[in-house]
């Protein structure tokens, strides 16, 4: 939900002293007074002057007072407009660069599960937020390659090579008289037939694929066949990485531990994660999404913001984020987390 343009209805002294005013409250989590702004401004502004543009963007619904203080801290609506049409693109840090980097380089062997687990690991670390990736949806992937391996006498492994490296293991039952041979006979019609083809596209159309091959003496490719809609089924999403929940309990913003145990329980069902990262309200020209408070939708979770991205192996789309408080350097998380996801395409394609 972009903002409506009231940046441009705003004069320049509202906006420097509500830029002042968010810039001041994402350092200090209190309550910011008149007297501080007057001395962090660069301009010729009383405190009592300051005070008035405060009652002025509170009328606006920017900024609301705290019961137990003079000074003023932004609403939801207020970061809405910050980060929609406020906030300057910041560079990441050099030392959350290397951090990141080294995490990667360090996956020297290993599947792309490897690779994503440290990178959330690495973001977690250098958000000292929680951080979370999900693997893209594999039905979106081009199958590379099936394998079957009989691993007892009455169930067969079935592995899908999805190209860029996802793996995906299935086990099917089967009669325990099926040969070695027929298990390699099998294997070698469905990798002719169905390589090079998307997930959801075998799924849908296998049965049409494998016509005259499916006689008496191949029941395992009937199996297959009957079994598609587990083999290739279209998951919502793979696997989640998720890293850093104890870092929420160092923030002043979550002093409540009933509260933050709260929001930590939410964050393990798989459809909370799936909405937060995809359900951005606001968007930055670099395709970030950013989801604020009570946008969210989710009661327990209206202190708490999301800054999300997307990233792309091969044919394959995942996404990755970070949440926190409400009160998080939007301009910073954006860019970091921008940063992550574009190091997830790197480290792949090299």
């Amino acid at each position: 939900m972009k903002s409506s343009g009231l940046a441009r209805s705003m004069s320049e002294r509202e906006k420097a002293v509500f830029t002042a005013l968010i810039h001041e409250y994402l350092v200090t989590a209190e309550a910011v007074g008149s007297r501080t702004l007057s001395k962090r401004l660069n301009m010729d502004l009383s405190a009592a002057t300051i005070r008035n543009v405060m009652v002025d963007l509170e009328e606006m619904g920017l900024l609301k007072q705290p019961h137990t203080s003079a000074g003023r801290v932004p609403t939801h609506m207020g970061y809405g407009l910050y980060v929609d049409e406020m906030m300057e693109r910041v560079d990441v840090r050099r030392a959350d660069q290397r951090t990141i980097m080294q995490a990667l380089e360090e996956v020297a062997i290993g599947g792309m599960s490897d690779v994503l687990d440290r990178t959330s690991d690495a973001l977690a670390r250098t958000s000292a937020l929680i951080s979370v990736v999900l693997t893209p949806k594999l039905t979106e992937g081009i199958l590379h390659q099936i394998d079957m391996i009989r691993i007892a006498s009455g169930r067969l492994l079935v592995i899908l090579t999805i190209r860029n490296g996802f793996v995906r293991n299935i086990m099917l039952n089967i009669v325990s008289t099926l040969k070695d041979s027929e298990i390699d006979a099998a294997t070698r019609i469905l990798n002719e037939r169905l390589t090079g083809l998307k997930l959801g596209e075998v799924r849908r159309s296998i049965a049409q694929r494998m016509v005259g091959t499916l006689d008496s003496g191949r029941p395992l490719l009937k199996l297959v066949v009957d079994s598609a809609d587990l083999i290739f089924t279209e998951d919502r999403v793979g696997e989640i990485h998720l890293d850093g929940t104890s870092s929420v309990f160092n923030q002043p913003d979550f002093a409540d531990l009933d509260q933050t145990r709260g929001v930590i329980e939410i964050l393990e069902d798989r459809d909370v994660i799936l909405h937060l990262l995809h359900a951005g309200q606001h968007e930055t020209e670099e395709g970030v999404r950013i989801s604020i408070g009570k946008e969210i939708g989710n009661s327990i979770l209206e202190g708490c913001s999301v800054v999300s991205a997307s990233y792309s192996i091969g044919d394959t789309e995942g996404t990755l984020g970070v949440i926190g408080p409400t009160r998080m350097n939007y301009a910073h998380l954006s860019s970091l987390v921008k940063f992550a996801a574009e190091a997830i395409q790197l480290r792949v394609e090299n």
